[in-house]
């Protein structure tokens, strides 16, 4: 019954069919990462959404806040303060604008290759864009500056160094890891993902963030990079030769 539904389905919608069978195909730019990514940034969309939703309602993850601040204030110690202070760096625009001006040039320089420092700056405004604009919409309260192991300014949610880490570092990797091996891609994406991590730790560490400021953060930054992900992959290089991409109607074939 199923392979007779399923044989009705290909006879009257090829096009359909075809456009699906593109989508998942995984040895095309446009196809199963294409559609990861549109995933992923779905996904992180609707996490962003949960989260505000819960900060401004004052309920749900939001109430789980104050019990993780004081958790990690309670396990405060000289050399682990030390450290995070440091570590946070990794997700202040004092580091990522260098470093992506660093890489980014190199493939310039080294290689005639624009593609890579666009879309290092791509990922790190957009970013910053999305933040800055919802920042003063939801104007959240930091912590009680009592904690705070430093200085900070402006609203708490979301986290600016939590959107800018994830967007910056998962491109960061998506750049260098190019052409590369299967191994050295993972060591890339490893190495991404544990930045992220501790620098969004450091940020409640240090009391300049709740919890879901960091993960609201995380959210916004996950989202912004999928569309950046998508458009990078819907538009393929300069030279490549690569056809425009066709949707279901297009009449192109599968």
């Amino acid at each position: 019954m199923e392979d007779t539904a399923g044989v009705s389905v290909s006879r009257h919608s090829p096009r359909w069919v075809a456009w699906g069978r593109r989508r998942l195909d995984p040895g095309t730019p446009r196809g199963l990462r294409l559609t990861l990514a549109a995933v992923a940034g779905l996904l992180a969309a609707c996490a962003f959404g949960v989260i505000i939703s819960d900060v401004t309602g004052h309920e749900g993850a939001a109430l789980l806040d104050p019990h993780v601040t004081a958790w990690a204030v309670a396990h405060r110690a000289p050399w682990l303060t030390g450290v995070l202070r440091v570590i946070t760096w990794l997700g202040s625009m004092a580091v990522i604008i260098p470093l992506a001006a660093i890489v980014g040039l190199f493939f310039v320089v080294r290689r005639r290759r624009w593609r890579p420092l666009a879309l290092l700056a791509a990922a790190i405004a957009g970013a910053v864009g999305l933040y800055d604009i919802v920042k003063p919409l939801v104007s959240r309260p930091r912590p009680p500056q009592a904690i705070w192991i430093g200085h900070f300014r402006g609203a708490s949610f979301p986290s600016g160094h939590a959107a800018q880490s994830i967007a910056f570092y998962t491109m960061l990797a998506i750049v260098l890891g190019a052409g590369r091996s299967r191994r050295a891609k993972t060591a890339l994406w490893a190495a991404a993902a544990l930045i992220v991590a501790v620098v969004g730790a450091s940020r409640i560490y240090l009391g300049a963030h709740w919890l879901t400021d960091v993960l609201g953060g995380y959210a916004l930054g996950a989202c912004w990079i999928a569309v950046v992900i998508i458009v990078m992959l819907a538009i393929p290089p300069p030279g490549t030769g690569e056809p425009p991409p066709a949707g279901p109607g297009s009449g192109r074939p599968g």
